[in-house]
């Protein structure tokens, strides 16, 4: 085989823009003609994985930047036409390289995994080279959006790689994994199925391998430059626009068609759906502004605030403030869902939501659309935990448990000895909620600044994002 030094210029240049996956992925997403590649010839013969049939006269990750949309983008692209994509310490001393460029530049950075692992011949080199990669990665997290894409094989410490970033966008053929399969009995693959991490938390965006550029594009245009920067989205949408449509949707709990309705043009991308379906996570444009929301969902659960509802949320919360992004929070929940399986991961789940909110630092405004029970009311962007703004609908239940509960808690004695139990019960249901669990009685105490109708969501969310802004 001849060697680089045999290659003139001209062949090599020819081999390196020659088609490849890595290569159409490149040119499908960044603007044409803007990406520039860095480090492109850096090859170093040192392993078996790099001679023989297996052999390429360049390192298997592509890494370099361009604009996408107009910004200016990094990237590192393994492609598993070289060698596999086998990673190695000049693997990562390129990932590093553009890592330091993207730091310095304050610009995001995206990472598409498509390796078969670590070139094992180098031994523990090729471990301090993954070491190496994800310092790279803790040292940006918070300042700069780190994008993971997995389009092909992610496996061993490329997982952790992987997961260190801020969103991952899987392809739904990929392969993600940390424990090959065939260490598992009978090689039982669909424990490491790509909707299996989905289902866990870890990939935030799953689809089809063609959508993956659109959904990149999508994603990027919900988060700023860095941390010091603003993320605005051009909006033609009216500002006072009304949302009289809304009234059903509030009363039966479609959040989806709230949150909607709320965004400018309907512009929202939801994360992780699949995880904890029960708690809603999206980015969504309002005034121009992105936003991040969390939202119960009555569909699922009632909008439960389970464990992992809450630990979904606070990484949420914790990801748009670090970068500065507005949070509306929307509540209509009965509270826990009080299972014995959940019941020991209650405490550390909830704490650390509470934490989110009160440690947040951009701006967040929570509206309380139905129900409102227990820790749902105290922890899930409440006032006293450090939400900006609460509103509240008019036919919002704000209680320390549910009505039902409460009754048969304080009259449940009374109720038995009545006449008639069950109309003993409804009535003092109905006075509870209209005299201690109603919108008035909670604004009253300072908990909710204003009731508004389900038509002025939009408008009083744009006012107060537009206040806080300014």
């Amino acid at each position: 085989m001849a060697t680089n030094k045999s290659k003139t210029v001209s062949e090599l240049r020819e081999q390196l823009n020659a088609e490849s996956q890595a290569n159409s992925f490149i040119e499908s997403l960044f603007d044409e003609g803007t990406f520039v590649q860095l480090g492109a010839y850096v090859k170093q013969s040192t392993t078996a994985a790099d001679t023989g049939d297996k052999a390429s006269d360049f390192e298997g990750v592509i890494t370099g930047y361009g604009a996408i949309d107009g910004r200016l983008i990094f990237i590192f692209v393994q492609d598993s036409s070289r060698m596999k994509g086998a990673f190695g310490e000049l693997h990562a001393r390129k990932i590093c390289s553009v890592y330091d460029m993207a730091m310095k530049a304050g610009a995001p950075i995206i990472g598409v995994f498509d390796s078969c692992g670590a070139k094992i011949e180098e031994g523990i080199a090729a471990m301090s080279a993954y070491a190496s990669v994800m310092k790279k990665s803790s040292d940006a997290s918070g300042f700069i959006p780190q994008i993971a894409v997995i389009n092909g094989v992610c496996a061993g410490i490329a997982a952790i790689f992987a997961a260190m970033s801020d969103f991952i966008i899987a392809s739904e053929t990929a392969d993600m994994y940390v424990t090959s399969p065939f260490l598992f009995p009978n090689g039982k693959k669909e424990i490491n199925t790509i909707e299996k991490m989905a289902e866990s938390g870890i990939c935030d965006i799953v689809c089809k391998e063609s959508e993956i550029t659109e959904k990149i594009k999508q994603l990027l245009s919900f988060l700023p430059e860095n941390s010091e920067s603003e993320a605005i989205i051009e909006n033609d949408d009216d500002l006072n626009r009304l949302t009289p449509e809304l009234e059903n949707s509030v009363k039966s709990g479609d959040m989806i068609s709230v949150i909607n309705a709320v965004a400018d043009n309907g512009r929202v991308l939801e994360v992780a759906s699949s995880y904890a379906p029960e708690m809603i996570c999206s980015f969504i444009s309002v005034g121009g502004y992105s936003c991040g929301v969390v939202a119960n969902n009555p569909s699922v659960k009632h909008g439960a605030l389970t464990p992992a509802a809450a630990d979904k949320a606070s990484g949420f919360v914790n990801l748009c403030t670090s970068f500065g992004i507005p949070v509306i929070t929307f509540v209509d929940s009965v509270g826990t869902d009080g299972t014995i399986e959940n019941e020991s991961n209650y405490a550390s789940s909830l704490a650390s939501l509470a934490f989110s909110y009160a440690q947040a630092e951009s701006p967040v405004i929570t509206v309380i659309t139905g129900k409102a029970y227990g820790v749902c009311g105290t922890v899930f962007g409440a006032k006293s935990v450090g939400a900006d703004i609460v509103y509240a609908t008019e036919n919002a239940v704000i209680s320390a448990m549910a009505p039902e509960a409460a009754v048969s808690f304080l009259y449940g004695k009374e109720a038995a000895k009545s006449e008639d139990p069950e109309k003993f019960k409804n009535e003092k249901i109905a006075e509870w909620v209209n005299d201690s669990a109603s919108a008035i009685a909670a604004a009253k105490t300072g908990a909710v600044d204003d009731i508004i109708t389900t038509e002025q969501l939009r408008q009083r969310i744009c006012t107060a994002i537009e206040m806080m802004n300014a």
